[in-house]
């Protein structure tokens, strides 16, 4: 065969292996209903999800959490104005 046929069959065969996926999953992409015709109930516990954080022995500094100015005194202003 010449250089231009092989080419042609290189071509198609390509080409159907790339559209062939394409045709398959739409055709498996078909909804699928669920008819339950009976209640069924569920009773049990919701597990609340656990954390757990461990701080390694070392001397924490908190000198940069100190308050330049107390806020006592506008609090004290927001309570005496009604709140709407």
């Amino acid at each position: 065969m010449k250089v231009g046929t092989w080419r042609w069959i290189c071509f198609w065969i390509g080409l159907l292996l790339l559209i062939a996926p394409v045709v398959v999953a739409k055709k498996k992409r078909a909804i699928r209903q669920v008819v339950i015709q009976e209640v069924t109930r569920v009773e049990g516990k919701i597990q609340k999800p656990e954390v757990w954080y461990l701080l390694p022995r070392s001397n924490l500094n908190f000198e940069g959490l100190r308050l330049k100015e107390k806020l006592v005194p506008k609090i004290e202003e927001a309570t005496r104005t009604g709140p709407f």
